[in-house]
């Protein structure tokens, strides 16, 4: 009975405060580029008359960048920067070739131009940047190499981009000693730049970045985060193109972070411009969207120019790319898009005459056909939005020929091909056919954002309305601009009074 009466005196207090409006904070627009994979090759490391040699020619047979490109591209993207002037631009990873002292400098020198004109940068490592044994080398015009100094540790990655992430004057840097940092470049805007260069992120470090986040929303900031490696699947089967899609464990990496209210990370490494959103459990409502961004020496090209709203609660996402001009063409071919095409057909073809072994002499035709097939497919998704493609008909129309055959089904069976990875790209699909399947806009995207705990209705302060809007909470009449997010403040899952009493103790303690 006791209870009872101290809840109806509680509601009294807060029932007026319900009907409070829905209040916008002035904050006034934040211009952020993200930029991706740029693989930057030091001009250094390839002698002029070595790109004919056949050490260069058989190293680069195997790569899908344009590794030749690869610096005035980088330069490129900095002219830009220096004209289109963004708050802050951020580099999720693979910064240079294999980690190669040389190209970092040059790396170093392209962030000194943004940093003298006043524009911010942040970076995270890649699984290319702290060297990789046996690919760090240079290349001599008289055909040989050598093996040349790369970055072999931490400590030398962070010395270098101190300026851009890692000075402790700027950011939190991880006391567990990975190479994740927590930054504010601009005000009220907390970037959590979490380190997957080994494909894993410790328990540890997972819990200091969320707590980290917490933390920020608990004081009214956003918060996003970045990682090099994706958060979770964008295809199905994934793990058929690169067993290191994803981070380590990312069921775990993921709840963590939308559990401290994290609903955007941007990620990289797959060289695709696609994104995808993903839940804990039966929670689609608030989701955590994974922005992955093309490699910058990879067509298209890709990287995003991001808005975030005067009112904190909305992220405007815009996909552009470099421009191609006829001196930044791999010779040999007439268009980046072209030289993506033979490549992945050259590498598919490849691992489809390894697959089939002995027997691979009686299906050239079929091999050649299902290498054509996934070069296009692979262009398309690196595109995005595949599901509108003028393409996507006629590579579904291909690839129902094949299941129609007996040989084209038993080297797409050796391969582990399935309808859900071919079906998850053409309809640009993530969990295709799973319960947490879903389509998401990939180059044009605009994302509701998670405000601090407590802050329901968006407002940019916690207050007595949030608390009354907690304690009339009813999922099946939930006013616009509610925040779920928000309001779980215990983090239980579930929105109860238990959570109003915890927004009247953050109020208390403001």
């Amino acid at each position: 009975m006791k209870i009872c009466n101290l809840m109806a005196r509680v509601a009294a207090m807060l029932l007026p405060a319900v009907f409070c409006s829905f209040g916008v904070d002035a904050w006034a627009q934040t211009r952020i580029a993200v930029v991706s994979d740029i693989h930057v090759m030091s001009p250094d490391l390839l002698e002029p008359g070595a790109e004919s040699g056949e050490a260069w020619t058989t190293y680069y047979a195997g790569q899908r960048k344009m590794l030749e490109q690869s610096a005035d591209l980088f330069d490129q993207f900095i002219d830009k920067m220096l004209s289109s002037k963004p708050n802050v631009v951020l580099f999720t990873g693979d910064l240079t070739k294999d980690g190669e002292v040389y190209s970092h400098e040059y790396v170093w020198n392209g962030l000194k131009k943004l940093k003298n004109a006043g524009i911010k940068a942040l970076v995270i490592p890649g699984n290319h940047d702290i060297g990789e044994d046996g690919n760090n080398t240079i290349f001599y015009a008289d055909g040989s190499t050598a093996e040349i100094t790369a970055f072999s540790n931490n400590a030398d990655f962070a010395e270098c981009y101190a300026d851009y992430g890692y000075s402790g004057n700027d950011s939190d840097v991880d006391p567990n000693g990975s190479l994740s940092y927590v930054a504010e470049p601009i005000e009220g805007l907390v970037v959590l730049a979490i380190d997957s260069h080994t494909a894993s992120v410790s328990a540890e470090t997972l819990a200091w970045l969320c707590s980290k986040a917490t933390e920020a929303r608990n004081a009214g900031k956003q918060v996003i985060a970045m990682m090099h490696h994706p958060l979770f699947p964008h295809i199905t089967g994934a793990e058929l193109f690169i067993s290191t899609y994803t981070v380590n464990d990312y069921e775990t990496v993921r709840d963590a972070l939308i559990g401290a209210g994290v609903n955007v990370i941007l990620t990289g490494h797959f060289h695709t411009s696609d994104i995808a959103k993903d839940w804990n459990g039966d929670d689609p409502v608030n989701p955590i969207y994974d922005i992955n961004t093309g490699s910058l020496i990879s067509y298209p090209c890709d990287y995003r120019m991001l808005t975030l709203s005067a009112d904190k609660r909305t992220l405007g996402v815009k996909t552009e790319s470099l421009e191609e001009t006829a001196s930044l063409i791999p010779s040999g071919s007439t268009s980046w898009k072209n030289w993506l095409h033979d490549r992945v057909k050259a590498i598919s073809t490849q691992k489809m005459k390894e697959k089939a072994g002995m027997a691979a002499a009686m299906f050239t035709t079929q091999i050649n056909n299902i290498a054509e097939f996934a070069a296009n497919l692979f262009i398309l998704h690196a595109e995005g939005d595949e599901n509108a493609s003028a393409d996507r008909s006629g590579l579904d129309e291909t690839y129902q020929g094949f299941k129609n055959n007996t040989r084209y089904n038993m080297l797409l069976s050796a391969g582990g091909i399935t309808d859900a990875s071919i079906y998850s790209i053409l309809d640009d699909k993530s969990y295709y056919g799973e319960d947490h399947e879903n389509k998401t806009d990939d180059r044009t995207l605009s994302i509701r954002m998670t405000t601090q705990k407590g802050d329901v209705n968006g407002d940019g302060e916690v207050t007595i309305t949030d608390a009354a809007l907690v304690m009339f909470y009813n999922p099946d009449h939930v006013p616009a601009g509610f925040d779920t997010s928000a309001a779980d403040v215990d983090g239980n899952g579930s929105i109860t009074v238990s959570d109003a009493v915890a927004i009247l103790a953050i109020i208390l303690n403001q």
